[in-house]
């Protein structure tokens, strides 16, 4: 009786021990489910990355972003692309186990932990950066407004009414800013100065404070060389004004940490891809576009 209760017992124990054993396998599939699932995702937005990418390669191509915003977006994409197929990568091995060991385990739930942190990251950061792609981030400023005819410098009259100029972008930049307040971001303003085709008179002072600008080795520079150094100049001017109007603002508490104010003179490039019927002085080529672009660090 004794013998076959102490086998009895022994069988007990054996099924117990299965019965255990069985417990960190079922929690294994469970957990490789999810992580599949959430592996899945982070493969999602590698391709919603993309068709960021696409969208901000047209607003380039269209002059509706600076080159500078755009570099610096291409980066962070590319970087958060590295890092979903490394995760990736590592997901496809722990999902692919047959036999879950006590080190695969804590590999399996590490991966898991590590996914889900990523996954949620990146997506905060892929709404960010779709919202930033979706607006309106550039202001055409009039030069025929800002500027004196043959000045590159601001009127005081303009420089009075400073905020009647760049109130707009501010706001705009202080609300996407406040949408994502867990993010630390850096702010680029660029200021791209265009210039029509107007031949500036040789002995204007204009011409000759212009010339004096360029280094051309002794030879009298063209009048794409004027224009040019005339529309850098101006977008200096505006960039200026814009910097000293930011100063003054109080930064509340904002989460840009950085601001890069930047300048370029495109000279009688034609400011609008999408237009064909610019003329040699058309007013509308005489103008500065101002680009502002946030992006997290």
């Amino acid at each position: 009786m004794l013998s076959v209760k102490a086998t009895y017992l022994f069988f007990a124990f054996l099924l117990l021990i299965a019965g255990f054993s069985c417990v960190p396998q079922k929690k294994a599939a469970s957990s490789k489910n999810e992580l599949a699932r959430v592996d899945s995702q982070l493969v999602k937005h590698n391709e919603e990355l993309k068709e960021i990418e696409e969208q901000k390669s047209k607003k380039q191509a269209a002059n509706e972003i600076d080159d500078t915003a755009s570099a610096r977006i291409q980066k962070f994409i590319d970087k958060t692309k590295a890092e979903i197929n490394q995760l990736h990568n590592e997901n496809t091995i722990v999902i692919g186990d047959v036999e879950i060991n006590k080190a695969d385990w804590d590999r399996l739930r590490k991966s898991l932990s590590a996914s889900r942190n990523a996954n949620r990251s990146i997506n905060d950061k892929i709404m960010m950066l779709s919202d930033l792609i979706n607006r309106n981030t550039v202001i055409n400023l009039d030069q025929d407004v800002i500027f004196e005819p043959g000045k590159y410098t601001v009127s005081p009259a303009v420089a009075s009414a400073i905020g009647k100029f760049f109130e707009p972008a501010a706001k705009e930049i202080d609300l996407f800013a406040k949408k994502y307040p867990d993010f630390p971001m850096s702010l680029v303003i660029t200021a791209k100065g265009y210039a029509d085709a107007t031949t500036i008179a040789e002995g204007s002072s204009l011409y000759k404070d212009l010339k004096d600008k360029i280094s051309l080795s002794g030879r009298p520079p063209t009048s794409e060389n004027l224009n040019k150094e005339l529309s850098t100049a101006r977008a200096k001017s505006v960039i200026d004004l814009f910097t000293s109007f930011t100063d003054g603002r109080s930064s509340g508490g904002s989460n840009i940490s950085k601001i890069i104010y930047l300048h370029e003179g495109k000279g009688e490039s034609l400011p609008d891809p999408k237009l064909s019927d610019y003329k040699v002085d058309d007013p509308r080529r005489r103008i500065v576009l101002l680009f502002w672009s946030v992006f997290p660090d």
